[in-house]
């Protein structure tokens, strides 16, 4: 692609095949295909940048089954959904209910086995800076409306939860055993707090309904799909670069982050799925790379001739600063030896500028 043409939804034309990708998680998250024949997959907040890498699998997973596994998608927007991701086959493979997952009444011939939950606030709502009351009610009502609807064949529950629900934690490495703080009356603390509490009805209805389950604490990601035009510094300064722009950073360049591939971290949460361990698990990469830093990679790697701007201005989009935002990921690969980062921050960084 040549640079000055990309614009920052160019993502949605179709330009990387995921289909190699695809392959690659699948047999990394080292899955017996065999035993997930049969199951009834049912998956909320599936129409973002996880979300469709998510669908994509559980398709590819359904033709290797032969077709002996049934995929329902709850979205507010279907035929959006559909249009956005034209390039793919995804109709004939997944059945939409259309809703919002706050008042939807799941059919019961739905019955589902396993629940990927994964319904927030979208990106483009948080960064067109939406209520933090309204945070708090996708995730709480949302979630208890879910659980309380789960029928006896549930098998295991996953909530794609997040590195914010640790709240504000000083360490260089965020390990699970961590207990940050939270400004209760801090509207910055609303996605955070949703996050708990969605944890928390996802374990206390696991007792009562006698599903297992795994909540994965996500942390920041790349590959393609990311948004270009939010508030994700690897998306924006991607972009740039694409265009042949300088590259903005708002703060001061030093706040510490690290990305995995998306494709490594969908092969993660397979797993978790269908092996759960009534656990949290961090889901992200341990390798920290500064913003200063990331942006030098992405420009040197699309070889873009424009400068890097350091603005020194706050950075906040509906959340709190943190300067460290970076997991301990050793309990997830202590626990699931075959979970690997497989895929390094450079060849991240290509992937997600879909130049090789």
């Amino acid at each position: 692609m040549n640079k000055k043409s990309g614009t920052g939804k160019f993502w949605d034309k179709g330009h990387y095949d995921l289909s190699g990708d695809v392959d690659l998680l699948i047999g990394r998250s080292r899955l017996d295909l065999d035993k997930i024949a049969g199951k009834k997959i049912l998956v909320t907040g599936g129409t973002g940048f996880f979300g469709i890498w998510l669908v994509l699998a559980l398709i590819e997973i359904k033709k290797r089954v032969k077709g002996d596994l049934e995929i329902y998608l709850i979205s507010r927007d279907p035929a959006a959904f559909l249009a956005r991701h034209a390039q793919h086959v995804i109709e004939g493979f997944v059945t939409f209910l259309a809703g919002d997952i706050k008042t939807i009444k799941i059919r019961r011939d739905v019955a589902a086995t396993h629940v990927f939950h994964m319904a927030t606030t979208s990106a483009a709502d948080t960064f067109g800076a939406e209520k933090s009351i309204n945070k708090l009610d996708v995730l709480y009502q949302g979630t208890r409306n879910i659980v309380e609807q789960l029928p006896d064949t549930t098998e295991a529950v996953l909530f794609t939860s997040s590195g914010v629900a640790y709240g504000d934690v000083s360490a260089d490495a965020i390990s699970e055993n961590h207990l940050g703080s939270f400004d209760s009356i801090d509207p910055n603390s609303g996605l955070g707090i949703g996050k708990l509490s969605a944890e928390h009805l996802i374990g206390g209805y696991a007792r009562e309904k006698g599903y297992k389950f795994s909540i994965a604490r996500c942390f920041s990601f790349a590959g393609p799909y990311l948004p270009l035009d939010l508030h994700y510094a690897f998306g924006n300064f991607v972009r740039q670069s694409l265009r042949g722009e300088n590259i903005t950073i708002k703060g001061d360049g030093q706040d510490r982050r690290s990305y995995l591939y998306i494709g490594d971290a969908i092969a993660w949460l397979l797993r978790l799925i269908f092996e759960p361990r009534d656990s949290i698990f961090n889901v992200g990469s341990d390798e920290a790379v500064t913003i200063k830093e990331l942006a030098e990679k992405i420009n040197m790697i699309a070889n873009n001739q424009g400068s890097i701007l350091i603005e020194n201005k706050s950075t906040l989009t509906g959340n709190f600063r943190r300067k460290n935002y970076v997991p301990n990921t050793s309990k997830i690969r202590r626990t699931y030896t075959e979970l690997h980062q497989w895929t390094s921050l450079d060849e991240a960084i290509k992937r997600t500028l879909q130049i090789g």
